[in-house]
């Protein structure tokens, strides 16, 4: 069976926070933030929202423009780097809102890299057992929950939203024709929540010190994705037998639009070729790949035949490249 993306569907919340709504709580400014990152807003989910809520939103748009509904998925795979719980998975909450029954769901925990460890992981469940016809992989951040608002190097940065893809069978010579993926374990501090888990239980020290807060090395960042994400690009197009002047678009994760700038003429690929929504939306971590794929695709840049290409760099350290021909 030939596995590629057949739909796809967005959520974002309403509620903008502009980089001037920012610059009364922090010491920043909108030309600071703007020239340095290329962020002009972002989206913040409402109260009581989690991320399986806005995960919800998106995998029915996407569904419905599949012209599927929840009963004909076989398998949910969430990717997130903020969870509704440590424990169970997001997956286990997005699979009750949709009213699931049966089918498996699990989470993909790469931070921004995981939509692309996500769908990876759900085509190769799909080719090694048929039984799984369709699978549902949503990226889903309520990253608002995990932000400290005093902190100017990271609360800048993120954005709330989510997006879906429904992956199916395609025709011959379409879909997905390689994966990359890489991990640098010794970079693991590098992006980090320190305190809640097994490490570091959460107690009256961590939240006094602000461990439970999402925590991150820009510098750490760049050098490392600057290096990584061309270089899972190039090889998986190797892997299919391409190269990088066979690239239609090139949807990267929305970080810094500096940082795509810098990707994207390491690998020669003219900036025409590369969709961005950091501008309006931030970086939504798992979710930004799948947004701005959807974009891509309701703005009419992707045409059946395209090489595509989903590129990404996230915490761990990760990074991960999906090579695909558009159906």
């Amino acid at each position: 069976m030939n596995i590629g993306i057949v739909a796809t569907g967005s959520h974002l919340p309403e509620t903008v926070v502009t980089n001037d709504d920012l610059a009364r709580r922090v010491d920043t400014s909108d030309a600071w933030v703007t020239s340095r990152t290329g962020i002009r807003e972002r989206r913040l989910a409402g109260p009581g929202l989690a991320s399986s809520d806005l995960g919800r939103l998106a995998a029915l748009d996407a569904l419905r423009r599949a012209r599927l509904s929840p009963e004909h998925i076989d398998a949910v795979v969430v990717a997130t780097s903020s969870p509704d719980r440590v424990q169970p998975s997001t997956a286990s909450h997005l699979h009750a809102k949709l009213g699931l029954r049966d089918v498996p769901a699990f989470d993909v925990s790469a931070v921004c890299s995981g939509f692309v460890y996500a769908a990876a992981a759900a085509a190769g469940l799909m080719t090694a057992f048929p039984h799984h016809r369709r699978s549902l992989v949503v990226g889903c951040e309520a990253y608002s929950r995990l932000l400290d608002y005093d902190d100017r190097t990271t609360c800048v940065f993120f954005g709330d939203g989510a997006g879906a893809a429904v992956l199916g069978e395609v025709p011959e010579g379409f879909g997905i024709l390689s994966a990359e993926l890489l991990t640098d374990g010794s970079l693991v501090d590098v992006v980090s929540v320190p305190a809640g888990g097994s490490a570091e239980p959460a107690g009256p020290d961590t939240v006094r010190d602000g461990r439970h807060y999402f925590r991150m090395d820009g510098r750490g960042v760049w050098d490392f994705a600057v290096n990584a994400l061309p270089r899972v690009v190039k090889n998986g197009l190797a892997r299919a037998g391409l190269d990088t002047g066979d690239i239609d678009v090139l949807i990267t994760h929305q970080a810094n639009a500096r940082l795509i700038e810098a990707c994207a003429a390491s690998l020669g690929v003219p900036l025409d070729r590369v969709p961005m929504t950091v501008d309006r939306y931030g970086n939504t971590a798992a979710a930004s790949i799948p947004i701005t794929l959807h974009d891509a695709l309701v703005d009419g840049r992707i045409r059946r035949g395209d090489v595509v290409v989903l590129a990404t760099v996230g915490g761990g350290m990760t990074a991960g490249a999906l090579i695909m021909r558009w159906y």
